[in-house]
């Protein structure tokens, strides 16, 4: 799906919201800033009225090493905010946080088991948490353990691609 601009004020805000809840920990404002322009979806103006409406009604904060996080009141609202491109906002600020997320940061567990199989094939579980709250699991059946064992070094390496890649390609982009 094509980046469709977004103009409202009340979009660009839950758009903002949205990828900093995504991230899931506290960003300089210049990364947030990278985030949300990127791909085209909100001007520069946009986004700095914006951000400054979010942290003058205390929705989004600083912390005292000064990067800003979503606070109590912008999670509520933006969970319960209703918008005719809620969906598409949700969609866009979730493929754009993952350009950033780092699980050590965000305490992502991540979990990789192979389980041989009769038949010479191999299972690879792999699944994420954080807070002990599952996100993803996924099993996928490999014609050897070789294979299994391969792509679970691939995901224990890097969970942060595998997971971003996954959720892109099923979102259709």
């Amino acid at each position: 799906m094509a980046a469709v601009p977004l103009s409202e004020a009340g979009d660009i805000k839950l758009y903002i919201l949205c990828i900093m809840q995504n991230v899931g920990y506290p960003l300089e404002y210049s990364d947030i800033n990278d985030l949300v322009l990127y791909g085209g979806v909100v001007s520069n103006m946009d986004f700095i009225e914006a951000f400054d409406t979010l942290e003058r009604d205390g929705l989004v904060a600083q912390n005292a090493d000064g990067a800003y996080y979503v606070t109590d009141d912008g999670k509520f609202l933006g969970e319960t905010l209703k918008s005719d491109l809620l969906g598409y906002i949700s969609d866009r600020g979730l493929n754009a946080a993952l350009r950033s997320i780092d699980f050590r940061k965000a305490k992502v567990a991540k979990q990789a088991k192979v389980t041989k199989l009769k038949n010479g094939r191999a299972k690879l579980d792999m699944s994420l948490s954080k807070n002990k709250e599952e996100f993803m699991k996924i099993s996928l059946v490999f014609d050897t353990e070789y294979q299994a064992k391969k792509a679970a070094g691939a995901f224990s390496d890097d969970p942060e691609v595998v997971y971003a890649r996954l959720i892109s390609l099923l979102g259709g982009e």
